[in-house]
């Protein structure tokens, strides 16, 4: 048994001169995304940094939590209090939407919060993000009892995004070998998304790298506990992560049925526990009805705002959310997806089940009724996007080679003849 596994996980060495390409297209990411990781942001300190995009929701439902529910202040010279609670303090920023409430910097008697301070919008200090479920906030949560400051938040997100390019990597390599691997790794450098979602504390990259991690247990590892970890893990950042499941149904069909209830189990589990906190405070009947509430804001559109699209928009990079002013940053994708979509429908391998399966379950979502997508979403699916790219560009070579071989081979049967 111990044999057999060391055999399953025994690995090819990777030439040198990919190991070095590799890093190069690393150290570029690393670049890339610490630019966006370093804008300004808004609604934080007056003539300081702020918070980007959607990161006022979820970074500010993770310090709340970690307060809340952990009993944890973030670290930070900063405290949230009430104007009659500071003794030696400078205000650092005053709230019009939060009554009486100012963030300051000094000594204070009593405190709300102790942290970065908080973007001014109603009802912001109470506010958990039921919307999703928890674990890309512990996360952010985590990174606050560190530092509670912008670059903090989003380092996880820098190095998950590092992480997606090597998953994409030996993934691809397993399939078509180095040379496209790293193609197509590459080609994930072009992709406005997944450079942008790389730098900014929001849960959307967190999803892709646990969907890259569940590629690679499918395709490399070849086993069902790290992929029923891996389905867990994206479920537990947002609700979208459990797509996959559509088409592992599918690849799972001529399997024992147990082998499937068992990967459904795990990643269950996982999902449990990974809300547990919540459950133990809320009660299990109450998380229960926070779920079903959940679901329903899912499938409803939003009220007029940030620019929205379909999943259709998203194959032709239209109508692209904006992420941030000054400059502009876009979530605007790749052409990339509509080749993948294009190739996944033609080949219908196990790669193109999960694809199909990934996207395909925000077509359920648009069905539903929610036409308030956002374009920011398709970092979910667009390792695997990038997965079969390598798939395309491998056979379309290949096929290529085939068909100058059969000319060559003409040439020379006429060349016979004439002679």
């Amino acid at each position: 048994m111990a044999r057999n596994l060391k055999t399953k996980l025994k690995f090819k060495p990777i030439d040198l001169t990919y190991i070095v390409t590799l890093m190069a297209v690393l150290t570029a990411y690393v670049y890339l995304a610490y630019s966006v990781a370093t804008l300004r942001g808004d609604d934080g300190l007056p003539n300081g940094p702020g918070y980007i995009s959607d990161e006022v929701w979820y970074v500010t439902s993770a310090r709340n939590l970690l307060h809340d529910v952990f009993k944890t202040p973030a670290s930070s010279p900063y405290f949230t209090t009430t104007r009659n609670c500071t003794v030696d303090a400078t205000v650092v920023k005053a709230y019009r939407e939060l009554n009486n409430i100012v963030t300051v910097e000094g000594t204070v008697a009593c405190y709300l919060r102790r942290g970065f301070p908080y973007p001014d919008k109603t009802g912001i200090l109470e506010y958990y993000n039921f919307e999703h479920p928890p674990l890309t906030k512990y996360v952010i949560a985590a990174m606050q009892t560190v530092r509670d400051e912008p670059i903090y938040w989003r380092i996880p997100s820098i190095l998950l995004g590092a992480g997606i390019l090597i998953l994409v990597f030996l993934t691809a390599r397993k399939l078509v070998g180095s040379s496209w691997a790293l193609v197509a790794t590459a080609a994930m450098l072009f992709d406005g998304t997944f450079r942008a979602m790389s730098g900014i504390a929001m849960p959307d990259i967190y999803l892709g790298f646990f969907t890259a991690l569940l590629v690679y247990s499918y395709v490399v590892l070849r086993s069902g506990l790290a992929i029923s970890i891996a389905l867990g893990l994206a479920a537990s950042v947002k609700y979208s992560g459990a797509f996959p499941i559509f088409g592992l149904t599918y690849l799972y069909a001529r399997r024992p049925l147990w082998k499937f209830l068992l990967l459904l189990a795990v990643a269950g589990f996982i999902f449990l526990a990974i809300y547990s906190p919540f459950i133990a405070k809320m009660g299990l009947y109450e998380w229960m009805k926070m779920l079903f509430n959940s679901f329903m804001w899912h499938t409803t559109s939003r009220p007029e705002g940030p620019i929205a699209s379909s999943p259709l928009d998203w194959l032709f990079m239209r109508n692209s959310f904006v992420l941030h002013v000054d400059p502009y940053v876009y979530a605007s994708g790749t052409p990339v997806y509509l080749l993948a979509l294009i190739y996944a429908l033609y080949k219908r391998d196990e790669i193109s089940v999960l694809y199909i399966s990934t996207y395909g379950g925000y077509w359920i979502v648009y069905a539903l009724g929610n036409y308030t997508l956002y374009s920011f979403y398709t970092v979910h699916f667009s390792p695997i996007a990038h997965i079969l790219l390598a798939q395309f560009l491998a056979s379309a070579v290949k096929a290529k080679k085939e068909d100058v071989k059969r000319w060559i081979e003409r040439v020379k049967r006429l060349d016979a003849y004439l002679r």
